[in-house]
């Protein structure tokens, strides 16, 4: 097949070198001639693009991963991307932001009261036939990690992390495409839900950052996943 990623950045290289593996002819869009060039060294057919550009540049494809960052416009984006795909699976790589701080238990099932741009992006992905959305949590990986912008504030707001690596992001996503995950919607987050005060000082000490300070609160946002796998370490 003939897969598009549309925003390719460090977890859609991850993405295409599974798919490439599996045998799939892999394009992705970025707006840097640098990283199109990186991108086509790694056998990625590079696409100069951005959402704002509209989509009549863009290729045909079997299908379409949705992974560019949200404007304002995002829904009507989305929407467009319908309208150009008709018969094309769209999978949209959204966020757990969707849901507010306040709510706790969180899973596939629990309506979203957060990032209402969010919710309405997804719901025009959810309204096509062949629309799929996985709602990542917090990205990390060996080289980026959130603690690395937190290092040294106070008065941060504790509560349980919601965190995935990009590389089971990447893995949860390649497994979408290739028919293996069929949900219209999953989560996308370790089911390993530390508090954030216990996890980001122990981060921050293996970094030799300094440790971030946060004060107690009442928020216990988890946000639960109907997917089993083997889960990378936080």
């Amino acid at each position: 097949m003939f897969i598009l990623i549309l925003g390719l950045g460090r977890t859609g290289k991850h993405l295409g070198q599974l798919l490439l593996t599996s045998g799939h002819q892999v394009a992705g869009t970025t707006r840097s001639q640098s990283k199109a060039e990186e991108f086509r060294n790694d056998g990625i057919i590079p696409y100069r693009w951005s959402a704002s550009d509209g989509t009549s540049a863009l290729p045909d494809a079997d299908v379409v991963v949705c992974a560019f960052p949200p404007t304002d416009t995002y829904p009507i984006q989305l929407a467009a991307l319908g309208v150009r795909y008709p018969k094309t699976q769209i999978i949209q790589i959204s966020s757990t932001s969707v849901f507010d701080d306040n709510q706790s238990e969180i899973n596939e099932a629990t309506p979203p009261q957060g990032k209402r741009l969010l919710v309405e992006a997804e719901n025009e992905v959810l309204s096509l036939e062949l629309g799929r959305v996985i709602r990542a949590g917090g990205l990390y990986d060996e080289d980026s990690h959130p603690v690395q912008f937190i290092a040294g504030k106070k008065d941060l707001v504790d509560a349980p992390v919601n965190l995935i690596h990009r590389e089971d992001l990447a893995e949860i996503i390649s497994d979408m495409v290739n028919g293996n995950i069929t949900d219209k919607l999953v989560h996308a987050v370790n089911p390993d839900h530390p508090l954030k005060s216990e996890y980001y000082k122990r981060k921050a000490l293996e970094r030799g950052l300094e440790v971030p300070e946060f004060q107690s609160s009442s928020q216990n946002k988890r946000v639960a996943t109907k997917l089993t796998r083997q889960w990378r370490t936080l």
